[in-house]
């Protein structure tokens, strides 16, 4: 068993600051009741549309089972920049879990699932 990699922010997520603390418990408890191996978090860093620390860890992904992440509005607002990472975790057949949402991807019709809740959150700020 390899572990799965936590993945939490040092900003801002869908307008909200979560303290990285309450966001590890968060992964930490998802793995428990999900009994997966936790390996710490990378925590990104602060400036907006950093992802230094989460490409470290996709470079690394072979290394582990799979990446969680505190919450699915993690993820880049670019669509394309999205199913980018779909597309290597399914491909390197390792899964990706939001642990807040409790939701999980490890095969391409999972994707669908995300995209959706992703696209209503984002689309009822507008209104």
């Amino acid at each position: 068993m390899l572990g799965f990699r936590g993945y939490i922010f040092s900003r801002t997520i869908d307008s909200n600051f979560i303290p990285q603390r309450v966001q590890n418990l968060v992964v930490k408890d998802y793995c428990e009741r999900c009994n997966l191996f936790f390996k710490l978090s990378a925590t990104e860093y602060k400036m907006s549309n950093s992802y230094l620390m989460f490409n470290s860890v996709m470079k690394a992904i072979k290394k582990i089972d799979g990446i969680i992440f505190y919450s699915l509005f993690m993820l880049p607002e670019n669509k394309k920049d999205r199913y980018k990472i779909y597309d290597k975790i399914i491909l390197n057949k390792k899964e990706l879990h939001f642990a807040l949402e409790e939701i999980r991807l490890e095969k391409r019709k999972d994707i669908q699932k995300i995209e959706n809740i992703y696209q209503i959150k984002k689309n009822s700020k507008k209104l």
